[in-house]
């Protein structure tokens, strides 16, 4: 590969594709026995995916694009032609090239004609299936450093170590008595113990903190993947080496800076990634998991394309009906998506990621995502998380099955004869069940390191905006947003336990859910952006932060409406000449999803489908 400044220039000419199911793959010839310097040899060659869930004998590629100026060149035929590369491919393909067991390798930058946003569109569709069914995905995470060989010497170490252990048959991933728990226990014992060299554990953290494990387009190709090899130059990882690295206690990473300055801004991509490829919410049916995994990886994972919000993690949702189109815009394609999830599944539980509002509000958001419809979501990245959504668990998504069911598990019948797509209008059914009648004004700002005398201001705020509340004390308040929090099962501690007025039933490790200090912060978190409501029928609920109205003298405060095909309540605001007042037609706007109880287990379902309202959601 050679560098040409300042941009190469592609000379390769693609031929089409000889069917939607075709791929090419850059097939690597042997260098020339006895020819000293010897390069190997290109050439893209097409492939038909098998279908089913065949294996497919080459590897697919997953690496950071970086710059994207292609500033050197790769031979294609022995030199007849060119294509140009990315400094950062051209930096990974002399390694990968090494480590390939296929010699066939799929790489998006070169397989994938990128001047044809008609193939681009197709080949993106196909982005699950090609991670899926490659022998193995490589990773390219850069250039070996420090950081990495520590990284290599600790795995080393432990290896070492193994034979010397009481339970090495239950260390020992190749015993027939291998327990994954009784390793991660004895690693993360390593890091406390005085044998241990200190500099391994700063080494594991700035390890993680490598580019790729920040990358959108990173979650769907780890997640699919058969088998992963991981390269730092020839430094070799497995996904079991990762899986061991991953045991370094992240608390202990507060004692370095440079580490520490990540945790404080909440950068823990690289947990959430690990933790995706452990347990991608198997259990969850679709869209439900889908947004699942959009809402947990929404405010880490980044992506340079504003469409990648949603075209990074297509491959994650299996048999939807959608491929994007790269001629037509970001919102049309979005809203094509979310209009394909309502029709497809009959679910609206993608009103629980609404962010439009919130979008328009944000001084950094794209242009592309000013003026979305109200139902239609961004996934971009402070919506996702100010607030914390019901439908997709809130604070408490990891190892949780969520149980509401304000719908009484009606779906949404799609019947809406105008393109959702054309009009940016969702017809949807279902009955206002209540109205906002008084909003407390008390933020929840602090999360951590919390004492009883904040906890208690925050109490106080609420009965004074809310009356009927005077017995409230802040054990009450704690218990109203563990509640909240635990996703409609029974919550694992109470809130005299996760206040230590009582002793609590849970392991300290079980506490900690990702990126809060414990049970209080996270009940704590689910009041973000949001504000305690009573209704006019005298529940108690959570509303959201933005554009939720109280009433007013005679006039009705927010509607809040269970919508069939959506597992929680939504707050809507109906658009003023927005076609008739209680009619057919009438156009409303998605404010947000609420909790409100005595309403989130369908028990304010009273109505036969055929009664259920119109709505018109703009």
């Amino acid at each position: 590969m050679t560098s040409n400044a300042p941009i190469s220039t592609t000379t390769y000419v693609y031929k089409p594709l000889q069917s939607q199911r075709h791929i090419r793959l850059l097939e690597i010839s042997s260098c020339i026995p006895d020819e000293q310097n010897s390069q190997p040899s290109f050439s893209l060659i097409q492939a038909e995916l098998p279908p089913n869930d065949t294996q497919f004998e080459f590897e697919a590629i997953s690496y950071t694009w970086g710059n994207p100026d292609r500033i050197f060149d790769i031979p294609i035929d022995r030199g007849a032609s060119l294509i140009g590369l990315t400094a950062n491919l051209a930096e990974a393909l002399p390694h990968i090239t090494k480590h390939s067991t296929t010699q066939r390798l799929w790489i998006d930058q070169l397989c994938i004609n990128q001047a044809d946003d008609v193939e681009k569109s197709i080949q993106v569709g196909l982005m699950s299936e090609i991670y899926k069914r490659a022998t193995r995905v490589i990773v390219w995470l850069g250039q070996e450093d420090e950081n990495s060989r520590l990284g290599k010497q600790w795995l080393g170490a432990f290896d070492k170590l193994i034979p010397t252990l009481n339970l090495r048959e239950r260390v020992a991933i190749d015993s027939p008595e291998y327990s994954p728990d009784i390793r991660k226990m004895i690693l993360m014992d390593t890091f406390t113990s005085p044998d241990t060299s200190p500099i391994w554990l700063p080494a594991i953290g700035r390890f993680w903190k490598r580019e790729w494990f920040r990358r959108g387009w990173v979650v769907q190709e780890m997640i699919l993947a058969r088998e992963l090899l991981y390269l730092t130059g020839d430094i070799s990882f497995t996904l079991q080496d990762l899986e061991d690295l991953f045991t370094a206690p992240m608390d202990k990473f507060h004692d370095f800076p440079d580490l520490r300055a990540d945790l404080d801004n909440g950068i823990i991509s690289y947990r959430i990634l690990m933790q995706l490829k452990t347990d991608p919410f198997t259990r969850t049916p679709e869209p439900l998991r889908f947004l699942r995994i959009m809402a947990t990886v929404g405010d880490e994972f980044l992506t340079k394309e504003p469409g990648d919000r949603l075209y990074g993690f297509l491959g994650l949702i299996e048999g939807l009906d959608f491929t994007p189109n790269y001629q037509t815009s970001i919102e049309e394609n979005f809203t094509r998506f979310t209009a394909t999830i309502a029709r497809q599944y009959g679910s609206l539980d993608f009103l629980s990621l609404w962010s439009s509002n919130l979008d328009s509000r944000l001084p950094d958001t794209h242009p592309a995502f000013l003026n979305f419809p109200s139902w239609v979501p961004s996934f971009t990245t402070t919506p996702l998380c100010a607030p914390w959504r019901l439908a997709v668990g809130g604070v408490r998504s990891w190892d949780r099955e969520l149980s509401w069911n304000a719908a009484a598990r009606r779906p949404h019948i799609h019947h809406q004869t105008t393109s959702a797509t054309c009009t940016k209008k969702l017809h949807v059914r279902g009955q206002i069940i209540d109205h906002i009648a008084l909003l407390s004004s008390t933020r929840i700002a602090k999360y951590r390191d919390v004492d009883t005398a904040y906890l208690a201001s925050l109490t106080t705020q609420i009965q004074s905006d809310i009356p009927g509340l005077n017995h409230w004390s802040y054990v009450d308040l704690i218990h109203f947003l563990n509640t909240v929090a635990s996703n409609g099962a029974t919550p694992r501690e109470s809130a005299e336990q996760i206040l230590d007025l009582e002793p609590s039933v849970l392991p300290d490790e079980q506490r900690h859910l990702l990126r809060h200090d414990s049970a209080l912060g996270a009940c704590l978190m689910m009041g973000k952006g949001r504000k305690v409501m009573r209704t006019e029928g005298g529940r108690l609920g959570l509303a959201p932060w933005m554009d939720s109205r109280a009433g007013v003298g005679g006039e009705k405060g927010s509607a809040i409406v269970v919508l069939h095909g959506c597992c929680v309540p939504v707050v809507l605001e109906r658009v003023i000449g927005g076609g008739e007042e209680g009619g057919e037609g009438e156009e409303w706007v998605v404010v947000g999803d609420c909790y409100v109880e005595g309403s989130m287990f369908g028990e304010g379902v009273g109505w036969e489908v055929k009664d259920a309202r119109e709505f018109v959601l703009v």
